[in-house]
């Protein structure tokens, strides 16, 4: 979400309004990141001591809103503190991530006065509903890098391929090229085209497709060997990826460990992922 000026009908505190005076309310955040997760560090800043008693009192409380629109991540987090961690898992940001945060009250308020109103509403009182906003903190955008490269964001290693005689249903793969190849028949092909164009959806397509791509590669490696197969663009992709997971690409990685782990410790967990993606979706993670 992002915070837009807008017009209510009683006063609001925001720096984008002149309805107190002497009073403010805003934010500072600070962000750190590990290899498997996002701390957000954030300190509300509010100065006008009567809202302070609402929220003291339990009639207000402070709403901080955290979202991800390309991974469809959103969580709603309601709070009396002023300082709040929120650790968030790394596969559920990438890219912009907006922080807003409010006072909103907890229950209906009859007849709201602060001292700080500004001179215009000349001494006027306000009712007051559950869930109205009385101050707006603002919005801080945050930019999520991934320092680990996973391997399912490097779409440049996969090309998924349209079978040219649609006899067979069956998912087909090719790894002889510099990408690795996964054929689909054209119902499946048609349905990836749609699905692919969901950001949210992507964990899911990475489990069904990429996940038995990378089984069949493995097993193909620990058949064949990896000699013909060391100056492709995959191979170099695939041991980069195993690199950072302090594992080597060799005969002796392939001969203990399954491929079904590998597959999965190359992907960071895919089906765990995909299993969060399809839980997530459409649903608010609301705290108290």
């Amino acid at each position: 979400m992002d915070i837009r000026h807008r017009l209510y009908p009683y006063p609001v505190l925001s720096d984008m309004t002149n309805d107190y005076v002497n009073s403010s309310f805003g934010m500072q955040l600070e962000v750190s990141q590990g290899m498997k997760e996002i701390c957000l560090s954030i300190a509300l800043q509010l100065d006008n001591k009567e809202i302070e008693q609402l929220i003291d009192e339990g009639e207000a409380e402070y709403v901080i809103h955290i979202e991800c629109s390309y991974t469809s991540y959103r969580t709603v987090i309601k709070t009396d503190e002023s300082e709040i961690q929120k650790r968030i898992p790394e596969h559920k940001l990438n890219g912009k991530v907006a922080i807003c945060t409010f006072i909103v009250a907890k229950k209906e308020i009859p007849q709201y006065y602060n001292s700080s109103f500004n001179e215009d509403y000349g001494g006027m009182h306000f009712s007051l509903n559950r869930g109205n906003i009385i101050g707006i903190g603002g919005q801080i955008n945050i930019e999520i890098t991934k320092e680990v490269e996973e391997l399912s964001k490097i779409p440049s290693i996969f090309t998924i391929c349209r079978c040219a005689a649609d006899i067979d249903e069956s998912m087909k793969f090719d790894i002889t090229g510099e990408k690795i190849a996964i054929t689909l028949c054209n119902k499946s092909f048609e349905n990836y085209k749609v699905l692919s164009g969901f950001p949210a959806m992507l964990p899911v397509l990475h489990s069904m497709l990429i996940v038995p791509a990378l089984i069949y590669t493995f097993e193909m490696l620990r058949k064949e060997g990896i000699g013909e197969f060391e100056d492709l663009r995959w191979f170099k992709s695939i041991k980069r990826t195993l690199n950072k997971n302090n594992m080597t690409l060799n005969e002796e990685l392939l001969d203990t460990m399954p491929s079904f782990e590998l597959a999965q410790k190359s992907l960071d967990l895919p089906v765990n992922r995909a299993f969060d993606a399809l839980v997530s979706m459409d649903m608010t993670d609301e705290e108290e």
